[in-house]
């Protein structure tokens, strides 16, 4: 089973340090980081530093666009009866690790930027999910202060320079085949005498 998660959010990264290279080539390549502020063991993370560090804090299942289709039609006819896919939401903080403030608003306004000429990725555009059906749609999450206080609070740090983006839809679906089903040939019709 492909990562979708993973290889999505990736590519998005990929896309948004090209985007900084193009916007401020005076920054240092890859200055958006997939990861955490911290290591396993607590300690400050130290490829994170001075970067745009992208960490998922939420991931919701989506029950408006939850899926009840157990049938995929194939292309030879056959129909194979699966799991329906988990659509989820990723909430995805961006935060201006960079030690100077004036650099990490600066990057945040990139951040803010990029999303809003490109706020759509499709599966298509990714070479690992070309032959999959999907797209994430990025929209800017706001949140109260307590929610932050919150947030910061289980992150274990102080409060940094970051932006939430809450990104929908994930198509996530194991494709294990439940049964197949061959399409009808033949109908027969017994008619009984009257």
């Amino acid at each position: 089973m492909v990562s979708v998660i993973h290889l999505v959010v990736q590519h998005v990264v990929s896309e948004l340090n090209d985007y900084l290279n193009l916007r401020s080539p005076s920054l240092a390549p890859d200055r958006v980081v997939l990861g955490s502020l911290y290591d396993v063991d607590g300690n400050p993370d130290a490829s994170a530093k001075e970067k745009v560090v992208v960490s998922m804090v939420n991931l919701q299942e989506d029950r408006v666009y939850h899926s009840v289709d157990l049938y995929e039609k194939q292309p030879d006819g056959s129909t194979d009866v699966v799991q329906p896919e988990v659509r989820v939401n990723l909430f995805l903080l961006f935060i201006a690790n960079i030690s100077e403030y004036d650099e990490s608003l600066k990057a945040l306004e990139y951040v803010i930027s990029f999303f809003q000429t490109r706020h759509v990725f499709n599966y298509a555009s990714i070479p690992q999910l070309a032959d999959q059906q999907g797209r994430m749609v990025f929209e800017l999450h706001s949140m109260t202060f307590e929610q932050q206080n919150h947030l910061w609070g289980s992150l274990g740090s102080k409060y940094q320079p970051s932006i939430m983006y809450k990104a929908g839809i994930v198509n996530i679906r194991d494709r294990q085949l439940e049964a197949q089903v061959q399409p009808v040939q033949d109908i027969l019709i017994n008619e009984q005498p009257s």
